[in-house]
């Protein structure tokens, strides 16, 4: 009986509980306060009374993608010298402009001059010998006429004096071969252009294959830029892309003159090299862009005049067709006064979201 009697009062402690609890929800929601009656709120809408209005536009819009690279010289070279010897003169410094066949530097020249002397000593005694052969030639000839010799003899003379020609021509030719070497030691400019760098002194050794200067072609400079391989089948040779120099604020038009037929494994991208007009100020290794056509698309566009900001959000006022204006939130994109702003002498950004094509919109003074 106890046990029952306890199930009871437990159940009516619930009960009470959740009688109680309703009654706090109820005060809380007002169901104790005195009721205020609501009245119909009247709402206006403007009417479209001559103000100045414009469309939304559906324009194309050209995409452009970038592709980052350097400015390169077409004409580059490496000056190094023909012959080992020391160097006696620089005559120039990074940043000076040279000639082709102006001389850069000046090797010594001693060792090649003592190897001219002994070249021509020794075809001063190959053309004595040639002409004491060829004086002998002519008296074995007589002889032979006269019977005096026989043939094995004056063949053996004639032979010795061909032999001496053959000195001759061989000396004359290291003659030539010294004198030829004997110009190396003025090293030339090979090409017209601009000295980048000077790695050598007066008094350093000069050897064949080891820079000595580094020149280039301010004349003829080019971009050169990896391209992803998307856009690169697009491209063709000879095809003119818009090129911009940060530095210098500036953009150009080049051609391109070569797309390199192997991608970078890592990057899947193709080297592509851009023919640029002579600027002033423009120089090798500076930061460009290759500005590469991607397609067009489709996008609304929208009189800037006709937006209203009220903070973070953008508001515009739309005609509808019964001359009723509403009021309607929209997102925007980035600007597009290069499509539309410069023909009607408005600027125009993009709609991403609360207007449709054609609609009229109110434009503010």
């Amino acid at each position: 009986m106890s046990r029952l009697w306890t199930i009871l009062r437990r159940g009516a402690v619930a009960i009470v509980s959740l009688a109680v609890l309703a009654l706090i929800l109820v005060w809380f929601a007002g169901g104790f306060g005195e009721k205020i009656e609501t009245a119909p709120v009247e709402t206006s809408q403007r009417r479209h009374a001559g103000e100045p209005t414009d469309r939304v536009l559906l324009v194309l819009d050209n995409l452009t993608e970038t592709a980052v690279g350097s400015i390169v010289a077409r004409e580059r070279t490496a000056v190094s010298s023909r012959i080992t010897a020391r160097i006696e003169a620089v005559n120039v410094r990074a940043g000076d402009p040279v000639a082709r066949g102006d001389v850069l530097a000046v090797l010594d020249s001693r060792d090649l001059e003592s190897r001219e002397a002994q070249a021509r000593e020794a075809l001063v005694g190959a053309e004595a010998a040639a002409e004491r052969a060829q004086a002998d030639l002519a008296r074995y000839t007589d002889l032979l006429d006269q019977g005096v010799v026989n043939q094995a003899e004056f063949d053996q003379v004639e032979s010795s004096a061909r032999i001496t020609e053959a000195d001759v021509a061989r000396a004359e030719r290291a003659l030539e071969e010294t004198r030829i070497a004997l110009t190396y030691a003025e090293v030339q400019a090979p090409i017209s252009g601009r000295v980048v760098d000077r790695l050598v002194e007066p008094g350093d050794l000069a050897a064949p294959g080891q820079p000595l200067l580094t020149l280039y072609n301010p004349e003829a400079l080019r971009l050169e830029a990896a391209v992803r391989e998307g856009l690169v089948t697009h491209l063709r040779v000879g095809d003119p892309l818009r090129v911009r120099i940060e530095t210098l604020d500036l953009e150009l038009v080049g051609e391109i003159e070569e797309i390199v037929p192997q991608a970078e494994a890592g990057s899947r991208s193709f080297l592509v090299k851009v023919t640029l007009p002579q600027v002033e100020g423009l120089y090798t290794g500076m930061f460009g862009r290759l500005m590469i056509p991607a397609g067009v698309r489709e996008r609304l566009c929208l009189p800037e005049a006709a937006l209203e900001r009220v903070g973070q959000l953008e508001f515009v006022d739309v005609v509808l067709e019964d001359g009723l204006i509403e009021r309607r939130l929209v997102q925007t994109g980035e600007h597009s006064g290069e499509h539309l702003g410069e023909r009607r002498g408005i600027g125009h950004v993009e709609v991403l979201s609360g207007l449709a094509s054609g609609e009229v919109v109110l434009v503010g003074d």
